[in-house]
Parts: C-alpha cells; sequence; structure tokens
C-alpha cells in the first residue's frame, strides 16, 4: 500500500521509539517500585495523549476518516466491525491485569521462557485471519485465461490471508530461536517451587492478553473520525487504567505496611527514579501514539511485525558479531535464524502489500537483507574461533612477571633516605608523617618485604584530609553510642581495649592491642573505633567522597609545596581526641542518615549511589536476573576469564552483581552510616569507606605437611548453612554459595554452558569454545560443593528451606584437597583464605571483599581467580585438572592433558608469599604505618607535621 509523508513519520517515531525502549529498559530504577512505575507511566502517556490531540491538525489523519460514513451506505471499508460499548472498560481491565502479570513474572524472571513474546504477531494474524473480508473487484474486462503464471502466483501470494499467517509464523519463530543466543545467568530457578511451571504459563497469558487489547483498542480507535478523536480516546483509557493501577498499587502498600518496621515504602525514590520516569514516560507515548495512529492506517498487525523483525535481525547480527567467542560458539545457528527471519519477513511483506516498510521501500529492504546475510557469511566462515593457546596459560605466564615487577615497585626503598623520596613522590609532594624513621627501621627489623607500597592506606585515609580535625572527632563521638563498636585507646604509651571479658570478640582486641603495643611509644594519643560487625558500615555517596578526596589533595599539595615547613610541639594530652571521660549526649545522637534496617533493594540503591556518575551500576538497577550480562564482565575479563582482579573487585561497572552475591540480597541488619565517619573495619567492598585494620591473626595454618601430589584431585567447598542468618528469595536463588552448589549438584537436562575445549590438530593443542550441556560438563571435572548441618541449625527455618533445595552432606577437611574454592560468607570474606594458602592446595578465590592484605595477593600467582557468576568455572578448572580419559564431551574424547605443573607452581608460590609478606610481623608494620598516618590526620597542627631528614 502507498504510504504518505505522515504515515512514515508515524512509523518512524513507533520504531526509534522502540528499539530505545528495548535497549534502556534494564537500566532503569523503575522496577524497583513496579506499581507505582505502571501507574507513573500510564499517567504519564494518558496525559501527553491528550495534549498531542491539541495540537492533532500537525499529526497524520488530520482532516478525519469517512469509511464510517462508506460502512453505514454500505460500501467496502477497511474498517474493522464496529466496537462494543463495553469494549473500553475491558481494556482498562485488561491493562491492569497485564501490568500484573507482568509483575508476578518479574518477580521470578529466571523461570521466564526467552522469546514467548516473539509470537505476538502470530495471534494478531490469526486474528487477521479469521476476520479476513475479501475485496468485492468489479470489472468490465473479460477473464484472461491465459495468464501470466508469475503474475497468478503474485496475485495469490497477495490476496490469500493464508499466505499473511503463515509468513507471520516463520519469521516470528525465527524471532524465537534468537532467544537461544541469551547465555543464562547461574541465577536459578527452583524445582521445589511452582515458579517453573507458573511463570510460563503466565507469560503466555500475557502475551494473548496483549493481543486482544491491541484488538479491542485498534477497533475503538479506528471508529474515531480524526486523529483528534483517537488521541482523546486513547488518552481516556490511559489515564482511567493508571486510576485502577494506582488503587491496586495503594492496596497492596496498606497489605504490606507490617512487613518491615520503619521501613518507609517509598524510600530510594529520588531524583534518578523520577528522571527515568518521564523520560520513560515520554518514550511510552511515543510508542502508544504512533502504533496506535499506524494501526490505524494500515492494520493491526503492522507495527508488531515490524517491531518483532527489527528484534530478530539486531538479535541475529549481534549473535554473528560474536561467533568464535564463548557467547556464540556455533556459526551456522545465527546464520540460519538470519535467514529464516529474513525470508519470512520478506514472504509477508508482499502478503500483507506492505511496499514501505518505515522508510525503505520494499525492494530496497530485500536488498538490504541479502547483503547482511552474505556479509554475515563470509564473516562466519574466516571467524573460526579457534585459539593456538590457552587463555589461562597466557595470564598465568603475564601475572608472573606483573607479579616480579609489582615487588620491585613495592620495595624500591632501600636506605631511609630512598624511602622518603618515594613517600614524596607517591604522596603528592607530602612529607611523611612524624616517627616516619622510627617506622622504617621496625620495618627492617622485622624483615618486612614490603616498605613503599601501602596504596590501600593512602587511598582509605584520603577523604578525611578533606575534613577538619575537629569534624572527625565529632564522628567519632558518635561512634561510641553505636552497637557494636569497639574502642582502642592509645595514651601515655599504651594501648587498651574497652571490651568487657565475657565479650566473644575480645581475644580479636587482645591480639590487636598486643600488636600495637610492640610500637605504641611511637604514637601520638589517639583512639580509634573498631567495628565488629562482618559487614563494613560507612557508606558514603560518590560525590560526598570525591568532594572531600579533592578537597583532601589540593589541601595537600598547597600546604607541603607551597609552605614552608614548620615543626611544633605535640601536645602530650589531647583530649579532644581521645576519650577521657563521658560523652555529651546531646553530641552523641546519631544523625538522620544513619539507617538501623536496611531492605535489600534500598541497600541496593544506596551501593549505587556510592558509584561514581556515568557507571553502569548509577545507570538503573540491573534487573534481568535469568539472562547472563556480558557487558558487566567485559571490563574485566579475557574471554571467560578473569583477567583484571582489581577492576573486578569494583562493583560500579557490572550492577548484575548486587543480584549475585548474599551480600546484596540479603538485608543490613546493622547500624548504616552515609556520613564519613572514621571506622576501621577487618574488610569491605570497594563501596564502602571503611578503613582496613588488621583484626584477625593470619598464624592459622592447615596440616600443610601433605605434599600438592599426594592431595585428593578433587574441587572442593563446604559451607555451614547456619552461616545463612536470613534468606530472601534472592539469596536463595541468587546467593553466591547456593549457586554454586546448584550448578555443580542440580544441573537439569536443558542447561548448557559454553566450554573452552582443546584437541589434538596435527600433533598440537587447539582450543574452542564449544556449547555443552552442563550435566556432561560437570561429569569429567571432580566438583565437591555442599552444604553442611550442626545441632544450631536443625529447627531453623532457613536450613530447612536449604535442606529441601540442596541437602546437607556430612563435615570433610577441605585441606586434603589440591583445589579448593574460597567463597565469602553472607557479612564478610572467608577466614579460610590465608589458611588455605600455607596448605599446599590450590585456593580457588571468589569474593567482592578487600582485607588489608588484598593488594598483596597476584591472581594467577598466588590464588586461581573465578568470576562470581561462575560462567567459566568449568573452563578455568579444566585447565589444570585436563579432560583426558574423563570420558567424552559432546561425544569426543578429549586428548588435552591438565596443566598440572601450573597448579602446583601456584599453591607453591601462595604458601612462600603467604609465609613471606602476610605474617603477624607483616600485620605489625601495616597497622605501625597506618596509625602514623592517622594520628597526623586527628592533630589540629596536620598542615604543619611530618617527617624531614
Amino acid at each position: 500500500m502507498a504510504r504518505d509523508g505522515g504515515s512514515r513519520l508515524t512509523s518512524v517515531c513507533f520504531l526509534a521509539s522502540y528499539i530505545w525502549l528495548s535497549c534502556s529498559l534494564q537500566r532503569h530504577s523503575l522496577i524497583d517500585q513496579p506499581r507505582l512505575s505502571s501507574f507513573l507511566l500510564l499517567f504519564i502517556s494518558g496525559t501527553v495523549a491528550f495534549i498531542a490531540s491539541l495540537f492533532s491538525k500537525w499529526l497524520p489523519g488530520a482532516d478525519g476518516r469517512f469509511d464510517s460514513e462508506a460502512v453505514l451506505k454500505g460500501m467496502q471499508s477497511s474498517l474493522p466491525h464496529r466496537p462494543r460499548r463495553f469494549y473500553v472498560p475491558c481494556i482498562i481491565l485488561l491493562i491492569v491485569f497485564r501490568l500484573e502479570i507482568a509483575h508476578q513474572v518479574l518477580t521470578y524472571f529466571q523461570c521466564a521462557s526467552e522469546g514467548v513474546e516473539a509470537f505476538l504477531p502470530v495471534l494478531l494474524a490469526v486474528y487477521e485471519f479469521f476476520s479476513y473480508r475479501a475485496p468485492t473487484i468489479v470489472s468490465d474486462e473479460p477473464e484472461d485465461m491465459w495468464g501470466n503464471p508469475l503474475d497468478d502466483f503474485k496475485n495469490w501470494l497477495i490476496s490469500s490471508p493464508i499466505n499473511v499467517l503463515i509468513s507471520t509464523i516463520v519469521f516470528s519463530y525465527g524471532v524465537f530461536m534468537t532467544g537461544d543466543f541469551t547465555s543464562r545467568s547461574t541465577y536459578f530457578c527452583t524445582t521445589c517451587g511452582k515458579g517453573g511451571i507458573l511463570v510460563p504459563f503466565l507469560q503466555w497469558v500475557g502475551v494473548l492478553t496483549d493481543a486482544v487489547i491491541i484488538v479491542m483498542s485498534w477497533r475503538v480507535l479506528s471508529w474515531a473520525r480524526t486523529t483528534k478523536g483517537r488521541l482523546r480516546t486513547l488518552g481516556g483509557i490511559l489515564l482511567m487504567a493508571s486510576a485502577g493501577v494506582l488503587l491496586l498499587c495503594l492496596e497492596t502498600r496498606i497489605s504490606q505496611h507490617r512487613e518491615i518496621i520503619n521501613h518507609h515504602p517509598f524510600r530510594g525514590i529520588g531524583s534518578l527514579y523520577f528522571f527515568d520516569v518521564f523520560s520513560t514516560g515520554l518514550l511510552v507515548s511515543t510508542l502508544v501514539i504512533s502504533m496506535a495512529l499506524w494501526a490505524c492506517d494500515s492494520t493491526v498487525l503492522e507495527p508488531t511485525a515490524v517491531a518483532s523483525f527489527t528484534s530478530g535481525i539486531l538479535a541475529s547480527v549481534q549473535s554473528v558479531s560474536l561467533i568464535g567467542t564463548y557467547q556464540q560458539t556455533s556459526a551456522s545457528q545465527p546464520l540460519v535464524v538470519l535467514s529464516i527471519i529474513s525470508v519470512g519477513f520478506v514472504v509477508f511483506t508482499y502478503a500483507n502489500s506492505m511496499r514501505w516498510i518505515v522508510v525503505f521501500k520494499r525492494v530496497i529492504l530485500l536488498c538490504l537483507l541479502v547483503f547482511i546475510i552474505f556479509t554475515s557469511t563470509i564473516y562466519a566462515i574466516f571467524k573460526n574461533g579457534q585459539l593456538d593457546r590457552h587463555p589461562v596459560d597466557e595470564l598465568v605466564y603475564r601475572r608472573r612477571v606483573e607479579a616480579d615487577r609489582w615487588l620491585r615497585h613495592a620495595t624500591v626503598s632501600t636506605t631511609l633516605k630512598l624511602a622518603v623520596t618515594e613517600y614524596k613522590d607517591r604522596h603528592q609532594g607530602r612529607d611523611p608523617p612524624p616517627n616516619f624513621d622510627k617506622w622504617f627501621e621496625y620495618a627492617r627489623q622485622r624483615k618486612s618485604v614490603i616498605i613503599d607500597k601501602f596504596d590501600q592506606i593512602a587511598e582509605d585515609v584520603q577523604p578525611f584530609w578533606g575534613m577538619k580535625p575537629q569534624q572527625i572527632q565529632e564522628g567519632l563521638e558518635k561512634l561510641y553510642e553505636l552497637p557494636d563498636i569497639a574502642i582502642i585507646k592509645i595514651a601515655d604509651g599504651q594501648a587498651s581495649h574497652n571490651l568487657p571479658a565475657q565479650s566473644l570478640h575480645r581475644p580479636m582486641l587482645e591480639s590487636a592491642v598486643s600488636m600495637i603495643s610492640t610500637f605504641v611509644e611511637h604514637l601520638p594519643p589517639m583512639s580509634i573505633a573498631i567495628n565488629l560487625n562482618e559487614r563494613p558500615r560507612i557508606l558514603v555517596p560518590w560525590d560526598d567522597v570525591h568532594r572531600l578526596t579533592m578537597a583532601g589533595s589540593r589541601g595537600s599539595r598547597g600546604r607541603f609545596q607551597l609552605l614552608p615547613h614548620r615543626t611544633r610541639k605535640r601536645r602530650a594530652e589531647e583530649p579532644n581526641l581521645v576519650r577521657d571521660g563521658p560523652i555529651d549526649t546531646a553530641k552523641a545522637v546519631l544523625g538522620s542518615d544513619t539507617q538501623t534496617y536496611v531492605s535489600p533493594t534500598k541497600f541496593r540503591q544506596l551501593e549505587t549511589l556510592a558509584c561514581p556518575p556515568g557507571s553502569a551500576a548509577r545507570g538503573g538497577v540491573h534487573w534481568d536476573m535469568r539472562d547472563f550480562c556480558p557487558s558487566c564482565v567485559k571490563p574485566h575479563s579475557q574471554g571467560q576469564f578473569l583477567g583484571d582482579w582489581e577492576m573486578f573487585l569494583n562493583p560500579c561497572h557490572q550492577p548484575d552483581i548486587f543480584n549475585l552475591h548474599d551480600f546484596h540480597t540479603t538485608p543490613h541488619l546493622y547500624d548504616l552510616q552515609q556520613d564519613l565517619l572514621p571506622i576501621f573495619s577487618r574488610s569491605k567492598t570497594d563501596s564502602f569507606n571503611d578503613i582496613l585494620f588488621p583484626l584477625i591473626s593470619p598464624d592459622l595454618r592447615g596440616p600443610d605437611d601433605v605434599a600438592f601430589e599426594k592431595k585428593k584431585d578433587i574441587v572442593f567447598w563446604q559451607g555451614d548453612a547456619s552461616d545463612s542468618r536470613v534468606i530472601t528469595q534472592s539469596s536463595l536463588f541468587g546467593g553466591h554459595r547456593h549457586r554454586l552448589v546448584h550448578l555443580a549438584n542440580n544441573a537439569s537436562a536443558n542447561d548448557a554452558i559454553s566450554v573452552l575445549l582443546g584437541d589434538k590438530v596435527d600433533g598440537k593443542d587447539k582450543f574452542k569454545y564449544e556449547k555443552t550441556l552442563l550435566e556432561e560438563a560437570n561429569g569429567p571435572l571432580p566438583f565437591q560443593f555442599s552444604f553442611t548441618d550442626n545441632e544450631f541449625c536443625a529447627d531453623a527455618k532457613h536450613c530447612q528451606l536449604l535442606r529441601t533445595e540442596f541437602g546437607f552432606k556430612e563435615p570433610a577437611k577441605a585441606f586434603d584437597n589440591r583445589y579448593v574454592m574460597v567463597l565469602d560468607s553472607a557479612d564478610g570474606p572467608s577466614p579460610d583464605l590465608l589458611p588455605i594458602l600455607r596448605s599446599n592446595s590450590v585456593p580457588v578465590l571468589s569474593t567482592i571483599f578487600r582485607e588489608w592484605y588484598t593488594e598483596r595477593l597476584m591472581p594467577w600467582v598466588h590464588f586461581v581467580p573465578v568470576d562470581l557468576r561462575y560462567h567459566g568455572l568449568h573452563s578455568t578448572l579444566a585447565y589444570f585438572i585436563g579432560l583426558k580419559n574423563r570420558g567424552p564431551i559432546n561425544g569426543k574424547s578429549r586428548l588435552t592433558q591438565g596443566r598440572l605443573e601450573d597448579a602446583r607452581w601456584i599453591a607453591e608460590e601462595g604458601r612462600k608469599w603467604t609465609d613471606k609478606a602476610i605474617r603477624r610481623e607483616d600485620m605489625e608494620v601495616y597497622m605501625f604505618r597506618l596509625l602514623l598516618e592517622w594520628g597526623r590526620i586527628i592533630n589540629e597542627d596536620r598542615d604543619n607535621m611530618g617527617f624531614v631528614l
């Protein structure tokens, strides 16, 4: 059919808004408030439709349609049957019902089937097939008995309604097949609940509801005489539907009011949320209005068919570009899907008499599709994805070189003069703190191999340079009244703490005080607040930290480069920095930024605010737990393997990680501070601003008398079920420990992963990613992952959940195995890392936490890093263990040997380095250096303090 300029503009607006929404919806914060967001989007769309009706004379159809008059006169018309009076209230109820279905599906989205929505055009084609009215053609010309067969076929292709239906089924099935291109996340769908059956059923109900809404809306709007009337009718429907959603939202808020004490239901709704609502509302308005006008000007099927075709083509082309990587292991599959979609849609355009597809003529689109298929085929032929060298082999070699370079950089100084020079070079010209010479001599006596590289200390204390000492003191006074905070006091050349004898944390504080006592005479008077919880406590927005960091950096350059150095004798006592008496209760009242209970949703929002603007985490919530997020892992990965450990520990470029660890998916039950307060903690993630402090003794050793070769060739992990004090739905299905056990023990018959497998080609090892069933990939690899029970967990509700889902096994010794997985607990890092490093076993580490020694451990040298998503777990361990004589995979016996010598080397390097650089003596050196820095920061005269030769 011919297309005028106005109709073409409508179709362009529809397609542009559809593509924009499809690409950006996963990064919005709207999902945290689904019903409220639905109400606001409907309200904005209805309002925009009413406003657009005021300017309808510039829109297509402004002069009105008179097909209704033709129908009344008995003439042939393209209008559908006259709508019933109950259509409008039915549409409103169906919109509310459809949004509730979407809410239920998103709640258990990991159970959702991929690509179901691709069959929406098929349902609309079925409707058109059964409501088809053949046009009456009256001609005085005699029928040509000897017509051209090609013309006859073309006429049949255009006039037969069955061709529209068949072609729609063909390209819709091709779009549905693109769902196989997306790898599944390890966030799993439980077999113990109804989600695996209910959610796919709800998806099909939702697609059917979409078709009914579209058809009924089309019939109502088509009978409006003008564009103005259509827009007003559409706006009224959307506004009334928004009112229905609002009533449902309020009812849900009231019924769930008892869920959380002191948890306001609208917390977390800020400027970012309203920006997303407004921008998305405009996009949805454009999509709905342009689709309505386009459908009324053509058919109800045409807009949805074009949208589905566009999605399929974009997904297919993207998959072709990934051929040879772990994301797309088959070269033929995307080409076949691309061809099916293209052929089916081209036939559809002829059968539906579409001479224009948006802005392209049909012949131009046909040529474009031919070109895409041809170039994709050529690309697939030359992109075989075969690797001559295993990426882990390259990573081990490269990291070995970098570890040597790092050690040289960390031990530049051999004299005090060199140490002072290095300090000033690495701290923007600032002089070292007072008594730096005492520290240097202390480090030499302790035989510390790390003299110059204390980047973690510099990073932790840098924001405090932007605060006045009096502000730091006021923050310390706030901490005195917080629970689970201990105070270590240094005064009169002695160190002490305030924990009572019955405290479970007293041995830890006694150990810290004992270490401080070895150098306490060189420290100024101070009091430091120790966080006794495993979880860090200080989560400050990035804007505040950045402002303080910049202020401290500018101040330090100005103070130490432009001002002459002056020294003043420090007072023997500083009462403002040492808690000598009772604190004024008025000053100890907690500020409004203290959070005593933080739900997982709110906690995730606070963590994203700790990321810089423009980062992926600040862009919105990653709600798609079902699908693997390749853009989240690309910055820190080399193929499937973890290449950049430092970047992996930064959550700001990987928003999906907030759904994949117990730390993020369980409530924060401790006081959480959003002001920068001076708390010293054992560990933290990169989002937090606690000051790292050595609190756990590293002298715990495993049975390290067993040689690596004599250990069992097993990858081992066991976790205590009682560690999971709180289990939410997200943590049960997405927690880092639960996903690991499910991956190894609960794999279903349809679960598949990509594995880098090797073969002998001309006597040489060649490697290539292959898609493998998870059960088949688990078979050759000796995984032993399980939970254990104890008497404290027998009657706990969360333990019953774990027992039902995973089962429990008897405790076993981790040190008897060559490979030991090291996973975090729900609240902090595993205490087993250092013992495992000393045990002649290979630590296979997956963590999100930093400790004081994290910067000293090198991945692929001292431990084997594994991404928290576990998508590269099988490929990584297959490199070390090997698959030779372990059974066929994908119907082939693999001949590549395991690199046992690399595993042995990593185990030995980890043990030697831990005994060399992470001893108790190294803890003391680190603590001494940290407290010297802190003593200067909290001094009122810090601008004039420093060590000068």
